[in-house]
This record gives C-alpha cells, sequence and structure tokens, in this order.
C-alpha cells in the first residue's frame, strides 16, 4: 500500500483509514500519522456521530432543522461517539492494512473497524 494524496482522490464517508499531516515545531517541519475518518460535506448527520457533549454544532440545515457534521477528517477514538476533528491539514492517506487472525483457525481477513 502506498499513500494517496488527497489531491487526487478521498476515501469513502466514515471510512477509517491512516492519514499523515504535518506540523512545525522550531521550525523543523514533522511528519505525524494518526487514523482518521474522513466525512464528506453533508454526508453524516451530527446526532449520529457524535454524542450531543462533543458536537460541534457544524452545518445547519435549516430547511430539516438539523446538523451535519463538520466536513473533514476525524481522529478515530476508543469511544464511538467521542470524533475529536483534526486542525491540522492531512495531505495524504491509506487504507488500513487487513488482519490475518490466524488463532482462529479458518483464515479469515478482518479489516481496523472489526477487531
Amino acid at each position: 500500500m502506498s499513500w494517496i494524496s488527497v489531491n487526487d482522490k478521498l476515501p469513502e464517508t466514515k471510512q477509517r483509514v491512516l492519514v499523515r499531516f504535518e506540523t512545525t515545531f522550531k521550525d523543523k517541519q514533522l511528519a505525524h500519522a494518526t487514523v482518521a475518518d474522513y466525512i464528506a460535506p453533508r454526508s453524516v448527520l451530527e446526532s449520529d456521530y457524535m454524542d450531543e457533549e462533543y458536537a460541534t454544532y457544524g452545518d445547519y440545515d435549516e430547511q430539516n432543522d438539523r446538523y451535519w457534521t463538520e466536513t473533514g477528517w476525524y481522529e478515530s477514538s476508543h469511544e464511538a461517539e467521542i470524533n475529536w476533528k483534526l486542525n491540522e491539514e492531512v495531505t495524504h492517506w491509506m487504507p488500513l492494512p487487513s488482519v490475518k487472525i490466524d488463532d482462529w483457525g479458518d483464515g479469515n481477513e478482518l479489516s481496523h473497524p472489526e477487531l
């Protein structure tokens, strides 16, 4: 697998992927990677993606009186209802690798969200 530029292609909405972004610290560019979901514009209701306590009240749909999750990248959390929006600009992403679970004896492949 190799990195995919966000300028070339974006993952499916709510697809958990590995993302890359850069920060500057003391005049040095530092590369970082984390696991995140991408949310496309008006694709996921905020009430379906975040606990009310952590909601950002993103994109308001006045006609239907609801909030859409703000477009962007959200760092994955072990708690499903807490999704922190990345403030950094994600430049690249790649799918998470599949994992073979040999201990189960059936050779099934599982992707990260199913583990």
